[in-house]
């Protein structure tokens, strides 16, 4: 999926904080007590457009981390100054020091990996004592509910094949050194993501037709036969409430 981000195309149908957006990211920066005084990581900063909207909000120095040298790239070029900086490195291995960063922001990275724990470690190790984290993911609220076809889709496109309800993710963070401050479900995140897709899939017909666009090249080649039918019942998941989204705000605790 980073690939794909980095698609001009891509970035003008769903923008740089898909499956977020923008304002979940501020809003959560806010729920967390970020200030002027912070040094908050974002890790899984894509190119750059979130992390600087939050600096200019909210005054703050911001590391971005993200994996993807074209992402970073972009990022430099079209944010970098003095109070952001931008590193590409591995999520769950970057340079920062232990206790850097006094918030951390994540947005639908833990999706989208197969070992989401890593990268809670990581966050763990580079918050200060008190430091908070700030992180948004995917939810399916009933996943006995949702079709078998959309759940092996979910699987390819975010990585991993575990419990993405709400309580599943307090778990997931709470094993993971963090104690939970609030969650909360963002449907109108993903209702906002329903209408994205639905205009996006007009054009990818279109670039499917015309030869511009395959699905192997977005690793989506297990779906050649039934993509339409697939895309149609995620489409149904979301407008039923079954596909969601979530927030969520932690404190550092001890392992």
């Amino acid at each position: 999926m980073d690939g794909v981000r980095s698609i001009p195309l891509f970035r003008r149908y769903f923008g740089d904080a898909f499956p977020s957006n923008s304002n979940l990211a501020i809003d959560l920066c806010k729920r967390g007590g970020v200030s002027a005084s912070s040094q908050l990581v974002h890790l899984g900063c894509g190119p750059g457009t979130v992390s600087s909207i939050v600096s200019s909000k909210f005054g703050c120095t911001i590391s971005g981390i993200d994996p993807s040298p074209n992402l970073i790239g972009i990022g430099i070029t079209e944010w970098k100054r003095e109070a952001l900086e931008f590193e590409c490195a591995p999520l769950e291995r970057c340079s920062l020091i232990d206790a850097w960063g006094t918030h951390l922001l994540t947005e639908s990275r833990l999706s989208v990996v197969r070992n989401p724990s890593q990268i809670l470690k990581e966050s763990h190790r580079i918050l200060s004592d008190d430091g908070k984290m700030m992180n948004s993911e995917l939810v399916v609220t009933n996943p006995s509910l949702v079709d078998a076809n959309v759940n092996r889709f979910l699987d390819t496109i975010f990585g991993q094949d575990a419990d993405r309800s709400m309580d599943g993710w307090v778990s997931l963070i709470e094993a993971n050194g963090f104690e939970i401050i609030e969650a909360r479900e963002e449907r109108q995140i993903m209702q906002s993501n329903r209408k994205k897709l639905g205009r996006a899939m007009m054009g990818f017909r279109l670039l499917q037709r015309t030869g511009r666009l395959s699905l192997s090249e977005l690793g989506l080649s297990a779906f050649e036969d039934d993509f339409n039918e697939v895309v149609s019942s995620t489409l149904k998941a979301m407008d039923d409430g079954l596909i969601s989204y979530g927030s969520f705000i932690s404190k550092r605790s001890t392992l």
